[in-house]
């Protein structure tokens, strides 16, 4: 008789740091057909990108806001990128607001892009 296989450390702290985590539902993005599924920033190497492009105050410099782009995309980024390079730059701010509201917890504040075209007073 085999005995039962014993879990890694890793299986277990795993499953103890995620008994409640629920995954969000990706953001469509629907300017191509089929749509571009964007999925939750919320992984580790994602946490750790945006604790290094955001300064003290929870900014993002302006030199920044194509890697903080393809950091809240992740692996959608370069078929989002294909779509948004040739845009005009207007709509890089108001895209970013509403993938931030739609994940409802990315490090953009909302007084960043308050004086931004397209966006909606409260």
């Amino acid at each position: 008789m085999v005995a039962p296989k014993k879990k890694s450390r890793w299986s277990i702290l795993k499953a103890e740091a995620t008994k409640d985590y629920t995954e969000k539902e990706p953001y469509l993005f629907d300017a191509v057909e089929p749509p571009i599924e964007i999925k939750a920033p919320d992984t580790i190497e994602q946490t750790l990108a945006f604790a290094s492009l955001l300064d003290n105050t929870g900014s993002v410099s302006e030199r920044d806001f194509k890697s903080l782009l393809a950091t809240i995309c992740g692996d959608a980024f370069p078929k989002v990128w294909a779509v948004l390079k040739r845009e005009p730059n207007v709509v890089l701010m108001p895209f970013i607001q509403e993938l931030n509201d739609h994940f409802s917890e990315l490090p953009v504040a909302d007084d960043e892009v308050a004086e931004v075209p397209g966006k909606e007073s409260a």
